[in-house]
Order: structure tokens, then C-alpha cells, then sequence
């Protein structure tokens, strides 16, 4: 409310000296300053000599400008109720008010789910997934121009993942082949998948937080098209999967995760830590990041046009800091990756990359691991189709391989809907059994608002 005295220039308020009469407030001069009313009050209930208005003095020669000091007057219920809407006005403008420096900040989200079917070689069934490719997530982000010229940001970003693409798997109970049943799958999960600030200007920017690290993405640019379905990380749907001895039929304990550098591990990580961005000069940018740990990565990313072609690319390094390792236990010691993909304005596109890893304390009989991805695929209008191939080896201890192959086609509705179709394969080579191969096959809808 504040005070008024005789000075102010513009009274909404006179105050009254009866407790009951009003709400807090206090009166140059004014024997218990305790209460005030509008300056709008009651004609009824005005004295002698107060005028009807904004509480000004009969006959004043500058109406709205002089304080009535010394007079006060009993509020009438109608005047209690209008001074309560007062409040409630005057309220919610601070808090408006309050608010209207702060960061802006937009949400968005996605649902990305799928139903898809197995075979591995003694069980078929259908499960219901969240795409691992791309989960379903929802989150915030906003940025705001200081006074300096930098530009602050923020990232808030929830992952829910229910029955996740690269884990669901068969039952146990079906080891031995006969009756077909429900395949496992996890429960639901709410997670931060990221939640980083940063400062950014000229000089590029810095984040910190848990966000992606330097090299994520360094495998998976990607122009060739059915990205909701196919990519470098094609253990994304049916990683948790099992191969089945060829001979017993039971459940080798193998998973298809467990022959690939799966997701989370390089090329698409997210971590808590500080990471730089430096200005994006003629389609290229570079990025490094240290992880709490001590794990550091750094890459380098380019996107641009050349003629008819569209060009994406990347290669980063990652090493890690597995210093409580003992010296006789063999560890990932540095991963090393990049990827390439070009589309031509035709419709055509193709995609390849490439990781490898360095082991440190390396056995003489251990071999380290490498992967090779390839894919090429045609786009017109909204319809995608695309055919991919790769190829991990030796990124278990016992120097197994994987080949995979898929063929995948997409339909973009716009307004950020898709609905993609996908059969992939997965064979086992180099194992100490021979196992059934894997085929997986369904459809999958994602919806981005």
C-alpha cells in the first residue's frame, strides 16, 4: 500500500484512525496510523465537506492532488469488497511483474512408440515398445540475451521410458522351446535425461550440467532416411534379445547388446559435465567436454551443402580415466569414431561409420574391438526407404562378432508425425556354440509436439 502524508501528489488512499475501518497502513500525523481505505469511499458515508471522487476536499482548487488530512471515514461493506478486488489486482501485477525478467522458455516433447515382433529361432512374440532410437521424453529449454551481450540458457529435458526398445527380452520359462509366451519387459522409468544451463557468445558457448557430451552424435549423422527405425545404433530395437543354442535350444546368455557398442557408451552419451562449443566457422564446429570422473572427449562436427549435395559429418575421440583399474585387468582405454553422409538432391543418400577401440593392459589373445556401419536409402515427397548392413566385432572378451541387416521405410504426416516400418536381422559368428540367428520385424509411430 505504502503511506501517504499531506506531499503526495496523487493520493489513492486516505487513512482512517478506527482499527476495523480499513486495512494496514499509517498517516503523517494520524493518532493510531494503523489503517487505510480507498480514496474512492462511500458517499454515504462521507463527512461533512469531502466531496464524492478520489476522497478530495470540497471546492479544491487541483482535484486528485491534495491529501484530506485529518479526516477519516467508516467503510461500508461495498467498500470492504472493492478494496479486496484492489488487493487481488494489485497482486497479481507484482507477480506478473515478478516474473517478466526471467528466462523464456518453450516446452516440447515427443512419443515414440512401437510394436514389434520376434523370432529366435524357438520363440515368436510381439511386444509393445518405447523406441530406443529416440525416446519418449518431454522436457523445456529457453534462452535469454543479457545486457552484456551474452546470451544465458537452460535445458531441462524428463526421459519415460516404459519397455525400452534395447531391452525388453525373451522369458526364461521358455528356454527349452513348446509353449510361447510373453517376453519380458521392463517397468516403467522417469528419468532427467538432461539438465544443463550455459552461457554462450563470440566466443561460442559453455554448458554444464548433466548433458550430451562432446562425441555424442559422432556415429549417427545421418541423411539416408527411416531414422525412427534404422541407424549406426541398430541394436536400439531388439539389443535385449537372446540367441538360443541351435542344438538345445536354450537361451545362450548372449544378448545382442552384449556384441555391440550399444547406446550409452560412445557416440551417444550423456553425462555430467562441462563442455565447450566453439562459433560454427564455414559448416564446421568444434566441441570438447570433461565428465565428473575425468573422462574427456572432443570432435568435431560439419554440416553444409556442396552443388546438388547436402554433407553431415563427424569424428571425435573419447579417453577414459580408469585409474582404479588394476594393472593386470585389460580396460577401454580411449574409443574412436566418425561418420560421413551425403544426400543428393534427387533423393538419394548413403551413410557410413566407423568406431574402433583401444585397450589398455591387452591380453596377447584379446583383440580390440571395431564396428562398421553402411546404409543407403531413397527419399521423395514424405516416403523414406532405406537398406543398412554392419558389422561388430570383438567387443566381449571372448572376441565374438555380430553382422546385422535391415531393411526400413519411413512416412512423415508433418506437424512432427511419422510412421516407419522396419525387418531386421541379427546372426552370431565365432561363438562357442552355434546359435539360431534373430529376425525382428514391426512398425513404430512417433508423434513430436
Amino acid at each position: 500500500m505504502g503511506w501517504l502524508d499531506n506531499r503526495d501528489p496523487n493520493p489513492h488512499f486516505i487513512f482512517s484512525a478506527a482499527p476495523r475501518w480499513g486495512v494496514s497502513g499509517f498517516q503523517r500525523g494520524n493518532p493510531r496510523p494503523n489503517l487505510c481505505i480507498p480514496a474512492t469511499p462511500h458517499a454515504a458515508n462521507l463527512p461533512k465537506g469531502l466531496a464524492k471522487g478520489w476522497g478530495i476536499l470540497k471546492d479544491s482548487p487541483t482535484p486528485r492532488t491534495q491529501f484530506c488530512k485529518g479526516l477519516w471515514v467508516r467503510l461500508t461493506t461495498k467498500d470492504r469488497e472493492n478494496m479486496k478486488k484492489t488487493l487481488l489486482a494489485t497482486s497479481a501485477l507484482a507477480l506478473v511483474a515478478a516474473t517478466a525478467g526471467a528466462v523464456d522458455v518453450e516446452m516440447y516433447g515427443q512419443v515414440n512408440k512401437g510394436i514389434f515382433g520376434y523370432n529366435d529361432g524357438q520363440d515368436t512374440n510381439v511386444m509393445i515398445i518405447d523406441n530406443s532410437y529416440s525416446s519418449t521424453r518431454l522436457g523445456v529449454k529457453g534462452a535469454q540475451g543479457l545486457d552484456n551481450g551474452l546470451t544465458a540458457s537452460v535445458l531441462y529435458e524428463m526421459e519415460m521410458v516404459d519397455n525400452a526398445g534395447d531391452v525388453y527380452t525373451q522369458d526364461a520359462n521358455a528356454n527349452t522351446g513348446g509353449a510361447k509366451t510373453v517376453g519380458n519387459s521392463a517397468a516403467g522409468d522417469i528419468s532427467t535425461r538432461q539438465a544443463r544451463v550455459g552461457l554462450s557468445g563470440n566466443f561460442g558457448g559453455v554448458y554444464l550440467g548433466r548433458q550430451s557430451v562432446a562425441t555424442d552424435g559422432v556415429l549417427g549423422t545421418d541423411l539416408a532416411g527411416a531414422q525412427d527405425v534404422m541407424g549406426q545404433d541398430y541394436a536400439s530395437i531388439g539389443g535385449g534379445l537372446e540367441f538360443r543354442n541351435k542344438v538345445t535350444h536354450a537361451q545362450t546368455g548372449i544378448s545382442v547388446n552384449s556384441l555391440t557398442n550399444n547406446s550409452g557408451v560412445f557416440g551417444d552419451e550423456r553425462a555430467d559435465s562441462l563442455r565447450y562449443d566453439s562459433p560454427i566457422f564455414a559448416g564446421f564446429q568444434a566441441r570438447a567436454s570433461v565428465q565428473q570422473g575425468g573422462d574427456t572427449d572432443a570432435a568435431v562436427y560439419y554440416d553444409g551443402a556442396m552443388g546438388g549435395f547436402k554433407v553431415a559429418a563427424a569424428a571425435g575421440v573419447q579417453y577414459n580415466n580408469d585409474t582404479a583399474q588394476a594393472s593386470n585387468v585389460a580396460f577401454v582405454e580411449s574409443n574412436q569414431g566418425a561418420s560421413l553422409s551425403v544426400a543428393h538432391s534427387t533423393g538419394l543418400a548413403a551413410t557410413m561409420a566407423y568406431q574402433t577401440q583401444t585397450l589398455a593392459n591387452k591380453p596377447a589373445a584379446r583383440e580390440e574391438a571395431d564396428s562398421l556401419y553402411a546404409k543407403v536409402g531413397y527419399s521423395w515427397d514424405a516416403f523414406e526407404v532405406a537398406a543398412d548392413y554392419g558389422t561388430d566385432e570383438n567387443f566381449n572378451a571372448t572376441n565374438d562378432s555380430l553382422n546385422a541387416m535391415g531393411l526400413g521405410a519411413q512416412y512423415n504426416l508433418g506437424n512432427g508425425v511419422s510412421v516407419a516400418g522396419l525387418y531386421r536381422t541379427f546372426e552370431a559368428d565365432d561363438l562357442a556354440v552355434k546359435v539360431d540367428k534373430i529376425d525382428i520385424y514391426g512398425v513404430n509411430m512417433r508423434v513430436k509436439f
